[in-house]
């Protein structure tokens, strides 16, 4: 197996299981912040679903945005179009096959690429970190929303 198959697997493995706990979350609880500075579960559904293309945009060398606030304004209105989980999902299939077929077309000899990116106090990235972004970030999503869920009292796991 190629290890940009590996990626997708595992990648989407982690979408699937931070989507169904989110989806276990009731309507009344999914705006719902423990305190005044704390994101609400589909806030990181948002989130999750612009992840993939993020990661497209730094593995591709593409321009990073200047992220000023009318960068996030943009980002938030784009966001706040997703109304339900569902919806967050959908986005995030829809942006994650993209993502999938770039993986698919990448050559093995770009594998061994790195890249400095000023995350972790900046550093040089190798490319199966920052291919492994998505699931990452999928499963610190998965996290958080399972907390959240255990601070309104479900102490399921879904």
């Amino acid at each position: 197996m190629r290890l940009q198959d590996y990626m997708i697997e595992v990648t989407e493995q982690a979408k699937v299981e931070a989507f169904k706990y989110a989806k276990a979350v009731p309507s009344d609880k999914v705006d719902w912040k423990p305190l005044e500075t704390g994101r609400s579960v589909l806030d990181q559904c948002r989130e999750m679903a612009m992840c993939p293309d993020w990661a497209r945009s730094i593995i591709n060398n593409d321009p990073q945005p200047d992220w000023n606030e009318g960068t996030m304004a943009k980002i938030k209105a784009e966001q706040e179009q997703w109304k339900t989980i569902e919806d967050c999902e959908a986005e995030c299939d829809r942006r994650l096959a993209n993502l999938y077929d770039y993986f698919r077309s990448m050559p093995d000899a770009r594998l061994s690429e790195t890249k400095w990116l000023p995350y972790d106090g900046g550093r040089e990235f190798k490319m199966p970190e920052m291919m492994d972004y998505p699931r990452w970030n999928f499963n610190y999503h998965l996290g958080q929303i399972a907390y959240i869920q255990t601070l309104y009292g479900d102490k399921d796991m879904h």
